[in-house]
């Protein structure tokens, strides 16, 4: 039996901790993967640790994830408060959890916590959408994110009338210069496809790869990060149905 990805060679952008979490899917489906992030993950300089005391905790109602690298960092965190114990880590079980996508929602499964909200929509978007109602009644909510970015989600959440928290846990720093075998590669064609899966990510790879991603096709996850690639000149080939690795993933399979 062929497998429907045998003879391709993938590219993936994103940070070599979620990149090396993707590859087995593509390499199961006969994929080469390579990787080449265009940001690398690094904690944030300050905590603000008052906002994670036991008493602080229990007053949200909701605690929001942006990312599975903001499931990552909180729980360090908390972990770090605690000092060995899980006064923190339990309290976070009790408030309810909501989180961007289904990668999000998988590690804090892994995590031994019960997502109670995943988006349809994965996005801001998507996450005010769904919370619109809890903001209306004026519910708290804690914000766990990385630094820069939008601000749907607080913007939109605190004019419906919700009071929300919002803390960098984590920030990114831009990789300068792009591995010289892959871009030899990427000259003769030979990269086949090239995973894009923020607007962010997007703004990277062309940073890094230039003129040459006309001899790759991007791949996207959702229309945000299209029009990121469009509007730096470079419209993508494929584009997600849902916004999510295994939706990318679809895209190359269901020819």
């Amino acid at each position: 039996m062929t497998l429907p990805l045998a003879g391709k060679t993938v590219l993936l952008t994103r940070p070599r901790r979620q990149a090396e979490e993707t590859r087995p899917l593509l390499e199961n489906l006969g994929a080469s993967v390579l990787i080449q992030p265009v940001q690398e993950i690094l904690p944030a300089g300050s905590v603000p640790a008052e906002l994670f005391t036991p008493a602080s905790l229990a007053s949200f109602d909701w605690v929001i994830f942006s990312s599975s690298n903001g499931v990552d960092h909180l729980l360090r965190t908390l972990e770090r408060l605690d000092r060995g114990g899980n006064e923190r880590r339990t309290l976070l079980g009790r408030i309810r959890l909501a989180a961007v996508g289904p990668g999000t929602a998988r590690r804090l499964e892994e995590a031994g916590f019960r997502p109670d909200l995943v988006p349809g929509l994965h996005s801001a978007e998507g996450l005010l959408r769904e919370l619109s109602g809890e903001a209306r009644h004026g519910a708290r909510f804690l914000s766990i994110r990385g630094s820069g970015g939008r601000q749907t989600l607080r913007e939109g959440l605190t004019a419906l009338g919700g009071d929300v928290q919002e803390v960098s846990l984590y920030r990114t720093r831009e990789i300068k210069t792009p591995d010289e075998k892959i871009v030899r590669l990427m000259k003769k064609g030979a990269v086949h496809y090239t995973f894009v899966t923020s607007p962010a990510t997007a703004m990277g790879t062309v940073r890094l790869f230039g003129e040459n991603l006309r001899n790759t096709e991007l791949v996207s996850i959702s229309p945000l990060t299209s029009a990121a690639l469009a509007g730096a000149g470079y419209t993508p080939a494929r584009e997600a149905a849902d916004a999510s690795i295994a939706g990318m993933i679809g895209c190359l399979t269901r020819d």
